[in-house]
């Protein structure tokens, strides 16, 4: 399915001073920072931590430091302790539209999967935490009889990383349905931002670069539930037909240019099948690039110029990234 939500990979501080960022020397961050916050959140901080666990695609070399806080104080703790200390921070959602490179990720990464998981109805709708799956966020629109996301089928992403991304497919994204969301930066109170503030475009918003996404509301109307999972349903349907399933892939990889499918023109130059070592692209659907046969970061990423290249030259289309790459490159 096409994961256009999940990844928001947001850097949200850097070591002033420090090239590509943070306190990191050879060895990692400094050790005195790692024993802290393991013992702030003992079970939930790893050092080294393989990013090909946490990514979609299977893929990425070690983060510095992993962080999953299991409550929403203890990832603002850990958040403004990174920040006082000078290690940036990369807040990751499901990690459903990023490619991390094979050398990893300077700093720490955290993901609010466990800390941000409050889901409620609401008089206009819905409240979900930036952690909640897109999945079980549907699930509970079909329990409360309640319509509107049904773009958001068989995105397999997270409510906070749907909303850095303005999520969506079929022409309906979850930007149309925000009225408000609410967001921390590193060692400050929360603050609610109505959607008006957010600038909601095509696959983007534009928030605050240190600004971390807790809560979304959501602005929906009542149906019957039968007739909210069957709309559920046909979405999926849709996709099923569409996309390729079965091998792992970041979901569409590019944007669609104003007026055109990436996809299609991807097709059109005949791409379907190009391969660099394990990584390809998809027979199913062009916009996809799949791991197959054991792909590494550095094959998808050299597939995904070889293919804007080849666009650009046949039809003078730049085309534009829907993922996100992150990370260091490995030496």
């Amino acid at each position: 399915m096409d994961p256009a939500a999940g990844g928001n990979a947001r850097r949200i501080g850097d070591a002033p001073g420090v090239p590509d960022g943070g306190l990191r020397t050879e060895m990692g961050i400094d050790q005195r920072i790692i024993d802290e916050l393991t013992a702030l959140v003992p079970r939930d901080a790893r050092a080294d931590e393989p990013m090909a666990r946490h990514t979609s695609l299977g893929l990425g070399g070690p983060a510095d430091l992993f962080l999953e806080p299991s409550d929403p104080d203890t990832f603002r703790d850990c958040a403004a302790f990174l920040a006082d200390e000078g290690v940036p921070i990369t807040v990751i959602g499901r990690g459903t539209n990023m490619l991390v490179r094979s050398g990893g990720i300077d700093g720490a990464v955290m993901t609010g999967e466990r800390a941000f998981t409050s889901l409620a109805c609401t008089e206009d709708g819905i409240e979900a935490g930036s952690g909640v799956t897109l999945h079980r966020l549907l699930g509970f629109c079909v329990e409360c009889g309640l319509t509107g996301l049904e773009g958001l089928s068989g995105i397999p992403g997270s409510v906070g990383g749907a909303v850095v991304t303005n999520a969506g497919s079929f022409g309906d994204t979850i930007g149309e349905r925000l009225t408000e969301i609410v967001t921390f930066e590193p060692g400050m109170s929360s603050k609610i931002v109505p959607a008006g503030d957010i600038g909601i475009d095509y696959r983007s918003t534009c928030l605050p670069e240190r600004a971390v996404v807790t809560v979304a509301r959501l602005k929906l109307e009542s149906a019957d539930p039968e007739d909210v999972e069957r709309r559920q349903r046909e979405t999926l349907e849709k996709k099923w037909k569409s996309q390729p399933s079965g091998m792992r892939s970041a979901g569409c990889v590019f944007r669609n240019p104003p007026g055109e499918s990436a996809g299609k023109i991807i097709d059109t130059l005949g791409l379907k099948g190009t391969r660099v070592g394990g990584a390809v692209v998809s027979d199913v659907h062009a916009g996809f690039i799949l791991n197959d046969r054991g792909a590494t970061p550095d094959e998808v990423e050299e597939l995904i110029e070889l293919v804007r290249s080849r666009v650009v030259d046949e039809t003078g289309i730049a085309l534009e990234l829907e993922i996100e790459i992150v990370g260091r490159r490995a030496h």
